[in-house]
């Protein structure tokens, strides 16, 4: 029995493995997924009910009202139907079955949060016997001008943040518009009657659920505080990662940079014979036959064998010249680097438009420069 009970102690708690709370479905992305056989959910299905009066809290416990929404374990002779232990697997989204249906204008979670906030700015100034006669009974001078000069201190320190991100932050709690005491009260019994509205608090109750959780709030104060500081170490923790990938990734694409440079470098060797210039020259009519010239914005297909096109190399590793001529007309010379078409290769761009004019195929234009001035096809 001890050694059982030691094992069971030793029992890494649920949150703590998996890194979650009960903030986790709010600020998740995705909803999380499991794969389950239908065998699975049946046993698992009659395992809680076994032992259910052992894992719940009496009838209002969340999962006593899940089993009693799914009935019975299905029958001997139906569990055939699905399948043995091996039977096949199939993905479920988990979703959060008391997830109130938010409109557009009415949060009413966050609302319910809110309200906490402002009620206890109202009970820090003015106190009684029950929320709903603080609520109805008027506030004297003292507590008038207490709450105006906190009004008023808020209201500075909320002009003097430059961050609109914290600055929304602090709207989300602090109403400017709570110029009075009165005003206050008045936004607070408004929110107290939305949240009856959707069965959060109830008002012949004198607002309970609202007190309890604020008094569960002040008594959690040190576990919220713990959560923190675990969220920023989480943070920091990935933040540090996404700092190291940050580092390697940079790290890894100079080095690609200095092997492109210098495989260009090396090939470059093959380009020059002396201090000459390495220069091929065509035709647009047989680039045009060698599919790597496309087209000529305002030349005809018909004239292309009287315009001429030359590529040749640079005092500059990689960059070619290309020039052109129609006619008797020369055509303005551009700078073509070859870098530039190896990466339009890579990304799958398959034509180039040079000058906005002439449109060349990336591949073919690649393999051609290769061919004539890197001796490779």
């Amino acid at each position: 029995s001890s050694g059982i009970n030691a094992e069971y102690e030793a029992i890494e708690e649920i949150e703590d493995h998996f890194n979650m709370d009960e903030f986790s479905d709010v600020t998740m992305l995705n909803k999380p997924m499991i794969f389950i056989s239908p065998n699975e959910i049946c046993s698992t299905h009659k395992l809680l009910l076994d032992h259910q009066n052992e894992i719940t809290e009496g009838d209002n416990d969340p999962l006593t009202e899940v089993l009693s929404s799914l009935g019975p374990v299905p029958e001997e002779e139906n569990e055939q139907m699905l399948g043995g232990e091996k039977s096949t697997e199939f993905g479920l989204v988990l979703t959060n079955k008391w997830e109130l249906n938010m409109s557009d204008e009415s949060n009413t979670q966050a609302l319910f949060s809110k309200t906490k906030y402002l009620v206890v700015d109202l009970l820090r100034i003015q106190g009684g016997e029950s929320l709903t006669s603080v609520l109805h009974t008027g506030a004297n001078k003292q507590q008038q001008e207490l709450y105006r000069a906190i009004h008023s201190r808020r209201m500075a320190e909320q002009q003097g943040q430059e961050d609109e991100e914290e600055k929304n932050a602090k709207l989300s709690v602090f109403d400017p518009n709570d110029t009075t005491i009165d005003k206050l009260k008045q936004h607070i019994i408004k929110n107290l009657q939305i949240l009856e509205a959707h069965k959060m608090v109830t008002a012949t109750e004198d607002y309970q659920e609202l007190l309890t959780s604020i008094a569960r709030d002040i008594c959690n104060q040190r576990k919220y505080r713990q959560r923190r500081k675990q969220d920023l170490k989480k943070m920091a923790a990935t933040m540090d990662r996404m700092n190291k990938k940050k580092k390697y990734y940079g790290e890894a694409v100079a080095h690609y940079q200095e092997y492109v440079k210098a495989c260009v470098s090396k090939l470059s060797k093959k380009q020059r014979v002396g201090n000459k210039k390495k220069t091929a020259k065509y035709t647009a009519q047989k680039l045009y036959d060698k599919k790597v010239l496309v087209s000529i914005d305002d030349v005809h297909q018909s004239t292309f064998r009287a315009v001429t096109i030359e590529f040749s190399t640079t005092d500059e590793v990689g960059v070619f010249e290309v020039s052109g001529k129609l006619g008797g007309l020369n055509l303005e010379k551009i700078n073509l680097i070859f870098e530039d078409l190896l990466q339009l290769q890579y990304e799958g761009v398959s034509t180039l438009k040079i000058e906005d004019k002439v449109t060349v195929n990336v591949n073919l234009l690649i393999y051609l420069l290769n061919k004539k001035f890197y001796g490779h096809e």
